[in-house]
């Protein structure tokens, strides 16, 4: 299992407001995790492979973005999240002198939103789409008893995806939000799903700040495994158009 801190963020671009029944929210966001990892390894060398016990991750790139455009109460949503992961072998042992594995994970989720027609501060969002995910390792070993070898494995999947978001307004500017969503089914993975609960304050007509706890939960075996759990807080900065 692989152990490591998620922060990363990335700055916004500027939409086009196409008519007054449209409107547009993009949300940079950055991300503080305890993220637990277990996944499938490149083929090994034919040679025997090391035996390594301690590693030591590091996060070496990352980025992370939420956008929804929305046409009355029907709209479209996406979140978009990569994390580049570098693992280094403490004391690899005399086979070879040192053996790294860059990863790759990403997962971008696409759903249509519809906004129940309720009326006051209770707003109530259902929503169906797919989870898409990237993971690709990297398997460097360098000379040592052993002659040195390269390995690579990567894999693409989809999991449907459903759930609802729920916000309700304190005051004029401040809110609270619940978002949930669930899928897998056995499609691709066997249960995949998240949670975010947090509060928002809208400082500007066209800005809002929000703050919470995200869970992330993804359970893949294909012939390729992942089993992934990641949690802790979220800061995100709302550009409204």
């Amino acid at each position: 299992m692989i152990l490591a801190v998620w922060t990363c963020a990335l700055t916004t671009g500027q939409l086009v407001v196409a008519g007054q029944d449209w409107s547009f929210d993009v949300s940079p966001y950055l991300w503080v995790a305890s993220v637990g990892i277990d996944t499938s390894l490149p083929a090994a060398s034919p040679s025997p492979s090391p035996t390594v016990d301690r590693f030591d991750t590091r996060i070496s790139a990352g980025a992370m973005l939420a956008a929804e455009a929305r046409y009355r109460s029907v709209g479209l949503f996406v979140d978009f999240a990569w994390l580049q992961l570098n693992t280094e072998a403490i004391n690899p042992g005399p086979l070879y002198s040192a053996v790294n594995l860059k990863s790759d994970f990403i997962h971008s989720t696409a759903a249509l939103t519809y906004r129940l027609p309720l009326e006051g501060k209770f707003q109530v969002e259902a929503l169906a789409g797919a989870r898409v995910w990237h993971v690709a390792n990297d398997l460097e070993s360098t000379k040592g008893l052993l002659p040195a070898f390269d390995a690579s494995t990567d894999r693409t999947w989809v999991d449907p995806m459903v759930g609802a978001s729920l916000n309700y307004d304190l005051t004029k500017r401040w809110s609270i939000g619940l978002k949930g969503m669930v899928g897998g089914f056995g499609v691709s993975a066997d249960i995949a799903g998240e949670v975010f609960a947090g509060v928002t304050y809208n400082y500007k007509e066209w800005g809002s700040a929000t703050l919470g706890y995200r869970y992330l939960y993804e359970q893949y075996d294909r012939a390729f495994k992942l089993n992934l759990d990641a949690q802790g807080f979220l800061l995100g900065f709302g550009f409204h158009f």
